[in-house]
């Protein structure tokens, strides 16, 4: 089979696990609906719930991360998976429905998400736990690690990467940042796709990128909170500044002192 015809079959292969994926989400979200289920009660474990829906430990692990990211279900450790969020439906649909270019999408997206990811750093400083620290230590593995040279591999940096923001703002354990950080989560992996395949054209830019996240979860770890901010907010102000300058077909101009632009 030739080099194209291979890359066509991943790609087909890729996309038929996402659609089973999402199918999983939605027999999940189904399940804590038939049957009423409220923050914090339990659903079956992970064998059971595989052997119920028919589908493999790893595709319903996926689908309960694409879950949790949404604040919608939460996994303990040696726990289990529990109801976190139950009706939290509306806000993140609205969200989702909202139409723009890309290019104001992301200039606008990232304003909003430094608007409450700077301040949530500075927080989870200040509050994290060891269990915060193991789970962004963990995520960050992942995201160091995930290769980035097919648009598969992409996207999949992409949602380890706008899981690790959720976990920094999750660290500041504030309920009502958490809600609002819920709706707000979705739209980074979308962010994500528009903006990875072109900065890691940019040689060095991922690398950048990944050192940044390690500084960020160093400064949580050790509980230095100005850091932890300073460190998100230069994340953000310069992949704009990136984009602007050398893709500015990608990236809105906008007036925004929050990004200074």
């Amino acid at each position: 089979m030739g080099g194209i015809g291979m890359a066509g079959l991943i790609l087909k292969q890729d996309r038929k696990k996402e659609s089973k994926k999402k199918i999983v989400s939605d027999k999940l979200r189904e399940l804590i609906e038939t049957n009423s289920l409220a923050q914090g009660d339990k659903l079956p474990s992970e064998r059971e719930l595989a052997q119920r829906l028919g589908v493999s430990r790893n595709v319903l692990r996926e689908a309960v991360v694409s879950l949790s990211s949404e604040g919608i279900l939460e996994v303990r450790e040696r726990q289990g998976i529990f109801v976190k969020n139950a009706e939290g439906y509306g806000v993140l649909e609205s969200l989702q429905g909202i139409q723009l270019l890309p290019a104001d999408f992301i200039l606008y997206q990232l304003e909003v998400r430094t608007i409450i990811s700077v301040p949530a750093a500075r927080l989870a400083a200040q509050r994290r736990t060891d269990e915060d620290i193991r789970k962004l230590h963990e995520c960050y593995e992942s995201f160091a690690a995930c290769p980035y040279s097919t648009p598969e591999e992409l996207e999949q940096s992409g949602k380890w990467e706008a899981l690790l923001h959720h976990l920094v703002t999750e660290a500041a354990h504030n309920p009502i940042l958490s809600r609002i950080n819920e709706s707000v989560n979705a739209l980074v992996e979308k962010n994500n796709l528009i903006l990875h395949p072109n900065l890691v054209t940019e040689g060095g830019w991922m690398p950048h990128i990944i050192a940044q996240h390690a500084k960020i979860i160093k400064a949580i770890e050790e509980r230095d909170s100005k850091s932890a901010g300073d460190v998100l907010q230069e994340h953000m102000m310069e992949s704009v500044k990136m984009m602007s300058e050398r893709h500015p077909e990608v990236v809105a101009r906008i007036s925004s002192p929050i990004l200074l632009m």
